[in-house]
Protein backbone atom coordinates (compact mmCIF):
# COMPACT_ATOMS: atom_id res chain seq x y z
CA UNK A 1 0.00 0.00 0.00
CA UNK A 2 0.86 3.32 -0.51
CA UNK A 3 0.74 6.31 1.61
CA UNK A 4 -1.26 9.56 0.66
CA UNK A 5 2.05 11.08 -1.10
CA UNK A 6 1.97 8.25 -3.18
CA UNK A 7 5.35 6.36 -1.30
CA UNK A 8 5.22 3.04 -0.68
CA UNK A 9 5.60 2.63 3.49
CA UNK A 10 5.54 -1.17 4.23
CA UNK A 11 5.07 -0.27 8.12
CA UNK A 12 2.05 2.75 6.83
CA UNK A 13 -0.01 -0.34 5.26
CA UNK A 14 -0.01 -2.71 8.26
CA UNK A 15 -1.15 0.18 10.43
CA UNK A 16 -3.49 1.11 7.62
CA UNK A 17 -4.71 -2.36 7.97
CA UNK A 18 -5.22 -2.20 11.47
CA UNK A 19 -7.49 0.93 10.94
CA UNK A 20 -9.44 -0.53 8.45
CA UNK A 21 -10.43 -4.19 9.82
CA UNK A 22 -11.60 -1.83 13.05
CA UNK A 23 -13.88 0.42 10.73
CA UNK A 24 -15.16 -2.47 9.68
CA UNK A 25 -15.64 -4.26 12.62
CA UNK A 26 -17.64 -1.35 13.95
CA UNK A 27 -19.53 -1.01 11.09
CA UNK A 28 -20.63 -4.87 11.62
CA UNK A 29 -21.35 -4.46 15.03
CA UNK A 30 -23.43 -1.41 14.17
CA UNK A 31 -25.62 -3.03 11.83
CA UNK A 32 -26.42 -5.97 14.29
CA UNK A 33 -26.19 -3.54 17.53
CA UNK A 34 -27.55 0.25 16.12
CA UNK A 35 -30.87 -1.06 13.87
CA UNK A 36 -33.21 0.84 16.10
CA UNK A 37 -35.71 -1.64 18.30
CA UNK A 38 -35.99 -4.01 14.96
CA UNK A 39 -38.65 -7.12 15.01
CA UNK A 40 -39.25 -9.34 17.80
CA UNK A 41 -36.73 -6.97 20.45
CA UNK A 42 -38.67 -3.72 19.53
CA UNK A 43 -42.27 -6.17 20.42
CA UNK A 44 -39.85 -7.36 23.37
CA UNK A 45 -39.65 -3.23 24.43
CA UNK A 46 -42.72 -2.39 23.91
CA UNK A 47 -44.20 -5.16 26.10
CA UNK A 48 -41.58 -4.21 28.60
CA UNK A 49 -42.59 -0.32 29.02
CA UNK A 50 -46.43 -0.89 27.91
CA UNK A 51 -45.96 1.19 25.14
CA UNK A 52 -47.97 1.54 21.74
CA UNK A 53 -46.94 0.54 18.58
CA UNK A 54 -46.42 3.93 17.48
CA UNK A 55 -44.64 5.23 20.79
CA UNK A 56 -41.08 4.10 19.91
CA UNK A 57 -41.34 5.33 16.67
CA UNK A 58 -41.78 8.37 18.33
CA UNK A 59 -39.10 8.53 20.55
CA UNK A 60 -36.55 6.93 18.47
CA UNK A 61 -37.32 9.42 16.00
CA UNK A 62 -37.30 12.94 17.93
CA UNK A 63 -34.11 11.45 20.04
CA UNK A 64 -32.49 10.79 17.04
CA UNK A 65 -32.91 13.44 15.16
CA UNK A 66 -32.10 15.87 17.60
CA UNK A 67 -28.86 13.86 18.64
CA UNK A 68 -27.43 13.70 14.77
CA UNK A 69 -28.42 17.68 14.66
CA UNK A 70 -26.28 18.15 17.77
CA UNK A 71 -23.82 16.15 16.51
CA UNK A 72 -23.19 18.01 13.67
CA UNK A 73 -23.16 21.81 15.20
CA UNK A 74 -20.22 20.33 17.26
CA UNK A 75 -18.06 18.93 14.16
CA UNK A 76 -18.85 22.33 12.97
CA UNK A 77 -17.78 24.10 16.05
CA UNK A 78 -15.53 21.69 16.82
CA UNK A 79 -12.79 22.01 13.53
CA UNK A 80 -9.63 20.75 15.35
CA UNK A 81 -11.45 17.64 15.75
CA UNK A 82 -10.63 15.08 12.92
CA UNK A 83 -12.19 12.48 11.51
CA UNK A 84 -10.63 9.80 13.31
CA UNK A 85 -11.33 11.86 16.75
CA UNK A 86 -14.77 11.85 15.40
CA UNK A 87 -15.32 8.33 14.74
CA UNK A 88 -13.27 7.53 18.49
CA UNK A 89 -15.77 10.03 20.09
CA UNK A 90 -19.19 8.13 18.69
CA UNK A 91 -17.14 4.96 19.81
CA UNK A 92 -17.22 5.76 23.18
CA UNK A 93 -20.52 7.31 23.00
CA UNK A 94 -22.07 4.17 21.76
CA UNK A 95 -20.64 2.03 24.52
CA UNK A 96 -21.87 4.59 27.01
CA UNK A 97 -25.26 4.49 25.36
CA UNK A 98 -25.34 0.47 25.70
CA UNK A 99 -23.53 0.21 29.11
CA UNK A 100 -26.76 2.60 30.78
CA UNK A 101 -29.30 0.23 28.89
CA UNK A 102 -27.92 -2.53 31.25
CA UNK A 103 -28.68 -1.24 34.47
CA UNK A 104 -32.48 -0.30 33.22
CA UNK A 105 -34.97 -2.83 34.94
CA UNK A 106 -38.86 -2.57 35.26
CA UNK A 107 -40.83 -0.30 33.50
CA UNK A 108 -41.21 2.82 35.61
CA UNK A 109 -41.03 6.27 34.19
CA UNK A 110 -37.13 6.23 35.02
CA UNK A 111 -36.64 3.37 33.30
CA UNK A 112 -38.53 5.18 30.24
CA UNK A 113 -36.26 8.23 30.99
CA UNK A 114 -33.12 6.34 30.90
CA UNK A 115 -34.18 4.48 27.73
CA UNK A 116 -34.80 7.44 25.99
CA UNK A 117 -30.90 9.04 27.11
CA UNK A 118 -29.54 6.07 25.96
CA UNK A 119 -31.01 6.10 22.56
CA UNK A 120 -30.31 10.28 22.22
CA UNK A 121 -26.22 8.94 23.60
CA UNK A 122 -26.12 6.75 20.97
CA UNK A 123 -27.92 8.77 17.79
CA UNK A 124 -24.83 11.46 19.01
CA UNK A 125 -22.46 8.87 18.80
CA UNK A 126 -23.99 7.46 15.67
CA UNK A 127 -23.51 10.73 13.83
CA UNK A 128 -19.66 11.08 14.73
CA UNK A 129 -19.25 7.80 13.98
CA UNK A 130 -20.35 8.37 10.42
CA UNK A 131 -17.32 9.60 9.71
CA UNK A 132 -16.08 6.16 8.86
CA UNK A 133 -17.52 6.80 5.42
CA UNK A 134 -14.92 9.51 4.87
CA UNK A 135 -12.45 7.57 6.35
CA UNK A 136 -13.12 4.72 3.73
CA UNK A 137 -13.02 7.43 1.38
CA UNK A 138 -9.39 8.08 1.97
CA UNK A 139 -8.03 4.69 2.66
CA UNK A 140 -9.65 3.23 -0.57
CA UNK A 141 -8.63 6.94 -2.83
CA UNK A 142 -8.13 4.87 -5.74
CA UNK A 143 -11.68 3.51 -6.04
CA UNK A 144 -13.32 5.24 -3.27
CA UNK A 145 -16.79 3.55 -4.55
CA UNK A 146 -15.36 0.34 -3.91
CA UNK A 147 -14.37 0.94 -0.36
CA UNK A 148 -17.81 2.88 1.08
CA UNK A 149 -19.69 -0.26 -0.52
CA UNK A 150 -17.35 -2.83 1.04
CA UNK A 151 -17.98 -0.57 4.09
CA UNK A 152 -21.65 -0.95 4.02
CA UNK A 153 -21.93 -4.23 2.88
CA UNK A 154 -20.07 -5.45 6.02
CA UNK A 155 -22.82 -3.38 7.89
CA UNK A 156 -25.44 -5.33 6.01
CA UNK A 157 -23.93 -8.72 7.23
CA UNK A 158 -24.33 -7.25 10.71
CA UNK A 159 -28.04 -6.57 9.58
CA UNK A 160 -28.41 -10.07 9.35
CA UNK A 161 -27.22 -10.83 12.52
CA UNK A 162 -29.64 -8.46 14.27
CA UNK A 163 -32.60 -10.31 14.44
CA UNK A 164 -31.00 -13.28 14.60
CA UNK A 165 -28.82 -12.29 17.72
CA UNK A 166 -32.40 -10.90 19.16
CA UNK A 167 -33.60 -14.25 19.34
CA UNK A 168 -30.55 -16.22 20.27
CA UNK A 169 -29.28 -13.76 23.42
CA UNK A 170 -33.45 -12.93 24.25
CA UNK A 171 -35.50 -9.95 23.31
CA UNK A 172 -34.84 -7.89 26.36
CA UNK A 173 -33.44 -5.08 26.44
CA UNK A 174 -31.07 -6.12 29.17
CA UNK A 175 -29.87 -8.52 27.43
CA UNK A 176 -29.10 -7.48 24.34
CA UNK A 177 -27.23 -4.34 26.25
CA UNK A 178 -24.65 -6.07 28.03
CA UNK A 179 -23.52 -8.00 24.87
CA UNK A 180 -22.96 -5.17 22.82
CA UNK A 181 -21.79 -3.09 25.97
CA UNK A 182 -18.76 -5.49 25.79
CA UNK A 183 -17.99 -5.53 22.44
CA UNK A 184 -18.22 -2.13 21.73
CA UNK A 185 -15.78 -1.47 24.75
CA UNK A 186 -13.26 -3.84 22.83
CA UNK A 187 -14.15 -1.53 19.67
CA UNK A 188 -13.53 1.76 21.31
CA UNK A 189 -10.20 0.53 22.95
CA UNK A 190 -9.09 -0.91 19.63
CA UNK A 191 -9.35 2.84 18.22
CA UNK A 192 -8.20 4.52 20.82
CA UNK A 193 -4.73 2.39 20.33
CA UNK A 194 -4.77 3.16 16.37
CA UNK A 195 -0.88 3.54 15.65
CA UNK A 196 0.11 7.09 15.77
CA UNK A 197 1.91 7.52 12.26
CA UNK A 198 -1.02 6.16 10.19
CA UNK A 199 -3.42 8.51 12.54
CA UNK A 200 -0.42 11.29 11.60
CA UNK A 201 -0.61 10.27 7.49
CA UNK A 202 -4.60 10.20 7.99
CA UNK A 203 -5.11 13.61 9.48
CA UNK A 204 -2.40 15.12 7.19
CA UNK A 205 -4.62 14.39 3.84
CA UNK A 206 -7.76 15.78 5.33
CA UNK A 207 -6.17 18.79 6.72
CA UNK A 208 -4.75 19.35 2.88
CA UNK A 209 -8.59 18.71 1.87
CA UNK A 210 -9.67 20.89 4.09
CA UNK A 211 -7.06 24.28 3.35
CA UNK A 212 -8.25 23.68 -0.37
CA UNK A 213 -11.97 23.79 0.86
CA UNK A 214 -11.02 26.95 2.55
CA UNK A 215 -9.47 28.56 -0.84
CA UNK A 216 -12.65 28.01 -2.59
CA UNK A 217 -16.66 27.93 -1.67
CA UNK A 218 -17.42 26.13 1.28
CA UNK A 219 -19.68 23.30 0.84
CA UNK A 220 -22.24 23.86 3.39
CA UNK A 221 -23.18 27.18 2.31
CA UNK A 222 -24.46 25.92 -1.13
CA UNK A 223 -27.97 24.71 -1.66
CA UNK A 224 -27.10 22.01 -3.69
CA UNK A 225 -25.04 20.55 -0.90
CA UNK A 226 -28.03 19.73 0.83
CA UNK A 227 -29.75 18.87 -1.62
CA UNK A 228 -27.79 16.03 -2.49
CA UNK A 229 -27.53 15.36 1.54
CA UNK A 230 -30.89 15.53 1.66
CA UNK A 231 -31.41 12.23 -0.77
CA UNK A 232 -30.13 10.06 1.97
CA UNK A 233 -32.68 10.85 4.67
CA UNK A 234 -34.91 9.34 1.62
CA UNK A 235 -32.69 6.16 0.66
CA UNK A 236 -32.39 5.37 4.77
CA UNK A 237 -36.10 6.22 5.98
CA UNK A 238 -37.59 3.91 3.31
CA UNK A 239 -35.36 1.45 4.30
CA UNK A 240 -35.82 1.98 8.27
CA UNK A 241 -39.70 2.06 7.23
CA UNK A 242 -39.49 -1.16 5.52
CA UNK A 243 -37.36 -3.27 8.59
CA UNK A 244 -39.37 -1.66 11.52
CA UNK A 245 -42.82 -2.90 10.34
CA UNK A 246 -42.12 -5.81 8.57
CA UNK A 247 -42.00 -8.56 11.54
CA UNK A 248 -44.98 -6.73 12.65
CA UNK A 249 -46.61 -7.06 9.20
CA UNK A 250 -45.66 -10.82 8.99
CA UNK A 251 -46.92 -11.30 12.35
CA UNK A 252 -50.27 -9.94 12.10
CA UNK A 253 -51.06 -10.64 8.46
CA UNK A 254 -49.21 -13.81 7.73
CA UNK A 255 -49.47 -17.31 8.99
CA UNK A 256 -46.25 -19.13 10.59
CA UNK A 257 -45.06 -22.06 8.29
CA UNK A 258 -42.38 -25.01 8.87
CA UNK A 259 -43.79 -25.26 12.14
CA UNK A 260 -42.61 -21.79 12.99
CA UNK A 261 -44.89 -19.61 14.93
CA UNK A 262 -45.80 -16.27 13.66
CA UNK A 263 -43.68 -14.18 16.11
CA UNK A 264 -40.23 -16.38 14.37
CA UNK A 265 -41.63 -16.64 10.92
CA UNK A 266 -41.27 -13.05 11.11
CA UNK A 267 -37.71 -13.16 11.91
CA UNK A 268 -37.20 -15.28 8.97
CA UNK A 269 -38.58 -12.92 6.21
CA UNK A 270 -36.80 -10.43 7.74
CA UNK A 271 -33.86 -12.12 8.02
CA UNK A 272 -34.75 -12.92 3.97
CA UNK A 273 -34.93 -9.72 3.37
CA UNK A 274 -31.77 -8.87 5.10
CA UNK A 275 -30.04 -11.06 3.18
CA UNK A 276 -31.55 -9.38 -0.30
CA UNK A 277 -29.56 -6.59 1.16
CA UNK A 278 -26.32 -7.72 1.90
CA UNK A 279 -26.31 -10.04 -2.10
CA UNK A 280 -26.84 -6.62 -3.57
CA UNK A 281 -24.25 -4.72 -1.66
CA UNK A 282 -21.37 -7.67 -2.34
CA UNK A 283 -22.86 -8.18 -5.96
CA UNK A 284 -22.13 -4.55 -6.48
CA UNK A 285 -18.64 -4.54 -4.83
CA UNK A 286 -18.29 -6.83 -8.54
CA UNK A 287 -20.79 -4.35 -10.94
CA UNK A 288 -18.90 -1.15 -9.85
CA UNK A 289 -15.87 -1.33 -12.10
CA UNK A 290 -18.04 -2.20 -15.01
CA UNK A 291 -21.41 0.01 -14.62
CA UNK A 292 -20.14 3.06 -11.96
CA UNK A 293 -22.07 4.19 -9.53
CA UNK A 294 -24.91 5.65 -11.90
CA UNK A 295 -25.65 1.97 -12.86
CA UNK A 296 -25.49 0.15 -9.69
CA UNK A 297 -28.84 2.97 -8.45
CA UNK A 298 -30.74 1.92 -11.14
CA UNK A 299 -30.31 -1.60 -10.47
CA UNK A 300 -30.99 -1.50 -7.01
CA UNK A 301 -33.99 1.11 -7.94
CA UNK A 302 -35.76 -1.30 -10.15
CA UNK A 303 -35.75 -3.85 -7.86
CA UNK A 304 -38.21 -1.61 -5.52
CA UNK A 305 -41.26 -2.20 -7.03
CA UNK A 306 -40.98 -6.37 -5.40
CA UNK A 307 -42.75 -4.56 -2.45
CA UNK A 308 -46.23 -4.84 -4.47
CA UNK A 309 -46.14 -8.90 -4.48
CA UNK A 310 -44.36 -8.89 -1.70
CA UNK A 311 -47.04 -7.47 0.39
CA UNK A 312 -50.28 -7.87 -1.37
CA UNK A 313 -49.89 -12.16 -2.21
CA UNK A 314 -50.69 -14.42 0.14
CA UNK A 315 -48.29 -17.33 -0.89
CA UNK A 316 -44.88 -17.59 1.11
CA UNK A 317 -43.54 -19.13 -2.70
CA UNK A 318 -44.01 -15.36 -3.80
CA UNK A 319 -43.84 -13.30 -0.89
CA UNK A 320 -40.36 -14.74 0.49
CA UNK A 321 -38.71 -14.42 -2.71
CA UNK A 322 -39.86 -10.77 -3.39
CA UNK A 323 -38.68 -9.41 0.04
CA UNK A 324 -35.52 -10.99 -0.99
CA UNK A 325 -35.86 -8.61 -4.31
CA UNK A 326 -36.72 -5.49 -1.74
CA UNK A 327 -33.73 -6.32 0.04
CA UNK A 328 -31.44 -5.78 -3.21
CA UNK A 329 -33.49 -2.20 -3.84
CA UNK A 330 -32.08 -1.47 -0.57
CA UNK A 331 -28.64 -2.43 -0.61
CA UNK A 332 -26.20 -0.46 -2.48
CA UNK A 333 -27.86 2.91 -3.14
CA UNK A 334 -26.62 4.56 -0.27
CA UNK A 335 -22.86 4.04 -0.69
CA UNK A 336 -23.15 4.24 -4.26
CA UNK A 337 -24.87 7.71 -4.36
CA UNK A 338 -22.29 8.77 -1.32
CA UNK A 339 -19.16 8.00 -3.50
CA UNK A 340 -20.99 10.18 -6.31
CA UNK A 341 -21.38 13.20 -3.88
CA UNK A 342 -17.98 12.51 -2.35
CA UNK A 343 -16.25 13.07 -5.84
CA UNK A 344 -18.33 16.27 -6.46
CA UNK A 345 -17.19 18.34 -2.73
CA UNK A 346 -13.55 15.92 -2.37
CA UNK A 347 -12.49 18.46 -0.22
CA UNK A 348 -15.36 18.42 2.35
CA UNK A 349 -15.73 14.52 2.96
CA UNK A 350 -15.65 14.80 6.86
CA UNK A 351 -18.82 17.86 7.12
CA UNK A 352 -20.23 15.76 3.98
CA UNK A 353 -20.20 12.28 5.52
CA UNK A 354 -21.61 13.95 9.03
CA UNK A 355 -24.66 15.98 7.19
CA UNK A 356 -25.12 12.12 4.94
CA UNK A 357 -25.27 10.37 8.33
CA UNK A 358 -27.45 13.10 9.72
CA UNK A 359 -29.77 13.40 7.14
CA UNK A 360 -29.78 9.63 7.37
CA UNK A 361 -30.60 9.66 11.14
CA UNK A 362 -33.45 12.02 10.26
CA UNK A 363 -34.44 9.82 7.27
CA UNK A 364 -34.64 6.80 9.89
CA UNK A 365 -35.91 7.91 12.56
CA UNK A 366 -38.61 10.27 10.45
CA UNK A 367 -39.85 7.10 8.29
CA UNK A 368 -39.90 5.28 11.18
CA UNK A 369 -42.35 7.65 13.08
CA UNK A 370 -44.14 7.67 10.38
CA UNK A 371 -44.39 4.00 9.20
CA UNK A 372 -45.50 3.71 13.53
CA UNK A 373 -47.95 5.84 12.92
CA UNK A 374 -49.64 4.02 9.95
CA UNK A 375 -48.77 0.77 11.48
CA UNK A 376 -50.43 1.82 14.83
CA UNK A 377 -53.88 0.13 13.50
CA UNK A 378 -52.55 -3.65 12.07
CA UNK A 379 -54.85 -3.54 9.52
CA UNK A 380 -52.68 -0.46 8.20
CA UNK A 381 -49.22 -2.75 8.76
CA UNK A 382 -49.33 -3.27 4.66
CA UNK A 383 -49.96 0.14 3.99
CA UNK A 384 -46.56 1.07 6.13
CA UNK A 385 -44.42 -1.32 4.47
CA UNK A 386 -46.24 -0.30 1.55
CA UNK A 387 -45.52 3.54 1.62
CA UNK A 388 -41.76 3.38 3.49
CA UNK A 389 -40.65 0.86 0.19
CA UNK A 390 -42.77 3.60 -2.73
CA UNK A 391 -40.87 6.55 -0.66
CA UNK A 392 -37.78 5.67 -2.74
CA UNK A 393 -39.70 7.28 -5.62
CA UNK A 394 -38.86 10.13 -4.48
CA UNK A 395 -35.15 9.31 -4.32
CA UNK A 396 -35.26 8.31 -7.74
CA UNK A 397 -37.02 11.43 -9.20
CA UNK A 398 -34.44 13.74 -7.72
CA UNK A 399 -31.57 11.52 -8.80
CA UNK A 400 -32.84 11.44 -12.55
CA UNK A 401 -33.45 15.41 -12.59
CA UNK A 402 -30.37 16.51 -10.58
CA UNK A 403 -28.06 18.08 -12.91
CA UNK A 404 -25.15 15.61 -13.97
CA UNK A 405 -22.55 18.10 -13.04
CA UNK A 406 -23.43 17.53 -9.26
CA UNK A 407 -21.96 14.67 -8.61
CA UNK A 408 -20.13 13.99 -11.82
Amino acid sequence: MCDHDGQTDPDGAVSTRRITGTVLAVAFVAGAGGAPLVGALREGVQEQFGLPFWAPGAGVAVLGLTGGILGLILTRRLPTLSRTGLFRAGLVLSFLAFGLYCFIAGSGWWAIAALAAGWFIMSLGRSFSGAANAIFADLWHHSPRTGVILLHATNALGKIIAPVMALVVGVSLGSNARVYAVIWLVLTVAALTWPSKAVFHMNRTERRQHAAARAGASAIRSPLFWLVCLQFAFIAGSEAGVVSTLPSFIEKHRQGIWGLSARVFSQVVLVVMLSGLLSGRFVALVMSRRTGERGIIKVCLLCTVAVVPAVLHQSPAVFLPCFFVLGIAFSATWPAFFALAAGRFENDKTVLSVAATVCTLGGVNGFMLTASLIGNNPANLPWAVLISAGSMTVFAVSFFFLPLSVCD
